[in-house]
């Protein structure tokens, strides 16, 4: 049964961006992920093209089953013309991916101060109500193979999939994180899992020198609130994804102890308000909903809307920080798991040609078992 098993990256390889994968367990043909790339403003997708020409699939609508780990925008963004092309594949996710997936490819792109596509949001409903919920610690048998779902860390609602097919047992881990964060617990695997592959993303795997505590979201908020304080025009904090914004409104809530006022407009509160009726908590007294009205004192104001210019004289920081593991916790990660196998995506590139890669350092470690493929895109691996 170990020949039945193919991996293909069709985009998120050796680089970031459209991450989506695909993945033969005899004859069932997954897809895990559906990203979009950008690069330089630049949108790019994955690519399909290389998996239909293939040996092993004709069509994209002989995939079965399609499983989305997070709804971050490299991971999401191609998900609707995917689920049109691949129209018979059942498409799972947490409730939590579920909601910040809609808003994501529909709310933010269209109900953000501008007139609403009334044929657009139906279309996005329709394709949310072909996905299936899915829980934690659930697992479903899709006959040739089993599915069981944890807790990734990262953002809420991540998820990891750990797949078991014959004596098989292959975990694909999306983005994750070891440890808590303001949103998110970290994640939880089964004991005594006994995984025999591990699909990884895994961004800084050629980077031995990169901290994450060098570039976190701590870091940023107390250089707003010190500008908050020092300053008496407003801080405009602009978030490229939502789910770094609600993080860092739930930090700065966290450190601000000068009750500096909070705004936030609609671009990110209506996303928050949904995440607090799924018991998600985010806001406190000093947050407020933006308006245009005049306004005496310092204040910090939070948008994801690229097109918000702020009148008269304010401070703009671009709140943008890391939410991937460090190399230091991603050796940690897989001597946890400690796999037979490592196939490493998601990867950047490395800085400098004599950095050490997470294979090379574990290479030396005598407890680690674990050879490792660096998967190129529309290359096709044996695992």
């Amino acid at each position: 049964m170990r020949d039945d098993i193919l991996f293909m990256p069709l985009g998120g390889g050796q680089r970031t961006g459209a991450s989506c994968y695909y993945l033969k367990l005899g004859s069932a043909n997954i897809i895990l992920d559906a990203g979009n790339g950008n690069n330089k403003g630049i949108i790019f997708e994955p690519d399909l093209h290389s998996l239909v020409t293939s040996p092993y699939i004709q069509s994209i609508n002989q995939i079965n089953q399609i499983f989305i780990s997070h709804a971050h925008y490299d991971h999401i963004g191609y998900l609707f013309k995917l689920m049109k092309e691949a129209a018979r594949a059942n498409v799972y996710m947490t409730r939590v991916t579920k909601l910040l997936s809609g808003y994501q490819l529909y709310d933010k792109a269209f109900l953000s101060g501008k007139r609403p596509d009334e044929n657009k949001r139906l279309a996005a409903q329709y394709m949310l109500d072909r996905v299936s919920n899915v829980d934690f610690m659930q697992c479903i048998n899709f006959g040739t193979y089993k599915a069981s779902f944890w807790q990734a860390g990262h953002i809420p609602g991540a998820m990891m999939v750990l797949f078991e097919y014959g004596r098989r047992k292959i975990l694909y881990t999306g983005d994750y994180s070891l440890k808590s964060t303001p949103l998110a617990g970290g994640c939880v695997l089964p004991d005594n899992a006994g995984i025999d592959t591990v699909i990884m993303c895994g961004l800084h795997a050629k980077h031995p020198g990169y901290i994450k505590n060098l570039d976190n979201l701590f870091i940023k908020v107390q250089h707003v609130l010190n500008i908050a304080r020092q300053h008496t025009g407003p801080v405009v904090c602009y978030v490229p994804q939502l789910s770094k914004g609600i993080e860092f409104i739930k930090v700065l809530n966290m450190y601000n102890e000068n009750n500096i006022p909070v705004y936030i407009d609609n671009s990110v509160m209506r996303i928050i308000e949904k995440m607090e009726k799924l018991a998600v908590p985010v806001l406190n007294e000093n947050n407020k909903v933006f308006d245009n009205s005049y306004k005496r004192e310092p204040y910090i104001y939070v948008t994801a809307d690229k097109e918000h210019r702020e009148t008269g004289f304010c401070h703009y920081v671009n709140v943008d920080f890391s939410l991937h593991e460090d190399f230091r916790e991603m050796k940690e990660f897989i001597k946890k798991i400690n796999p037979r196998q490592a196939v490493m995506v998601h990867c950047a590139r490395e800085h400098s040609p004599y950095d050490e890669t997470i294979e090379q350092v574990l290479m030396l470690d005598g407890e680690s078992r674990t050879q490792f493929i660096f998967a190129e895109e529309k290359e096709i691996y044996r695992i």
